[in-house]
């Protein structure tokens, strides 16, 4: 119990230093946003509805994203350094681990880092990264991260209640990969209403935090409540009416970083209820994109499902409400 009780203080201390860091990196973030101009570009020539839609947040700082995933890793390196220095309570804030963080911190960096270049090519060309390339992008990661479940970790399974289904190497690869991707890419769909992604993505990694901590990976409750504290810094400006957006360097970030804290905890499974906007968002355009391919006509106004929302007349604070609402059922039902 005590030990239990010293990490938790452990949880609450690293959560809160990342939201201060967070917050005091916003006054820079923005100094060099706006000297450089990075500011939300729509640019969507197949969508005139949804280009129209987006027309009037054009201007407003974006790759803010790097609040999000920035304050983690500095936490997480300068913890590293001070331990080895002073020891004490550095020693007992650490949670560099090579088990459980190493991987989680390693997506955050290398979804925010490429997700930042994408943002950086869309202020040059107005399109950045072509799906295409994209898809391709995140494929090559997802499988670099399954191939480190399986040979790094031993982890090739499925765990369901009171059985542990092992796939093999060929199809927890398949598996694995197919999750990241649509979780990865979901995300990224969904990031379109103020405060929409920001607030669905605090939910669906609380829970994971709490599978951590239950499971006793103290080491990833602690990513994971770190994680929290900087997206709840970036929702505290990001609310309508947003004051910046997270840009793809955000929602590759987290995405990924939900994407492998759902592996870990072994609730890979559960992620269709953790996250069912994310599934409500990439089918309307699934869906969207069949119709208008095999019937030459056209389900919704606009995809993915916020643009329809939001062009028949509801305010984005109502969307992103209401959309909450409906995965914070997802999330009580996962949890239970």
């Amino acid at each position: 119990m005590n030990d239990l009780f010293l990490n938790l203080i452990k949880i609450i201390i690293l959560s809160f230093s990342s939201f201060l860091l967070a917050i005091f990196l916003v006054p820079l973030y923005l100094k060099i946003a706006l000297k450089f101009n990075f500011t939300d570009k729509p640019y969507k020539k197949d969508a005139p509805i949804a280009s129209q839609l987006l027309k009037e947040k054009s201007g407003t700082p974006t790759m803010a994203g790097i609040i999000i995933w920035l304050p983690p890793i500095l936490l997480a390196i300068s913890i590293m350094i001070l331990k080895n220095i002073f020891g004490n309570i550095f020693d007992f804030l650490n949670f560099l681990n090579r088990r459980e963080t190493y991987l989680p911190l390693l997506g955050l960096f290398l979804g925010g880092f490429f997700g930042l270049i994408d943002d950086i090519l869309r202020q040059i060309n107005s399109i950045g990264f072509r799906r295409i390339n994209t898809a391709f992008i995140y494929l090559i990661i997802g499988l670099l991260f399954a191939w480190w479940f399986i040979v790094k970790l031993n982890f090739n399974f499925i765990d369901l209640p009171n059985k542990r289904i092992y796939l093999g190497t060929p199809l927890f690869l398949l598996y694995f990969t197919f999750v990241f991707l649509a979780v990865v890419l979901s995300g990224d769909i969904t990031d379109g209403v103020d405060g929409l992604f920001g607030i669905l993505s605090f939910s669906i990694i609380l829970i994971l935090t709490f599978f951590a901590f239950i499971n006793e990976d103290y080491n990833l409750a602690s990513f994971g409540g770190v994680l929290l504290g900087s997206i709840l810094a970036y929702l505290w400006f990001n609310f309508y009416p947003a004051k910046f957006f997270d840009g793809n360097t955000g929602s590759f970030s987290v995405g990924i970083a939900i994407v492998l804290m759902s592996f870990f905890t072994q609730s890979s499974l559960l992620l269709p209820l953790l996250a069912p906007i994310f599934v409500i968002e990439s089918v309307s355009v699934i869906c969207q994109t069949f119709s208008k391919k095999i019937f030459k006509k056209k389900i919704f106004l606009s995809t993915p499902i916020h643009h329809h929302l939001k062009a028949i007349g509801w305010h984005e604070a109502n969307i992103t409400f209401r959309f909450w609402v409906i995965n914070f059922i997802g999330c009580i039902l996962a949890l239970i």
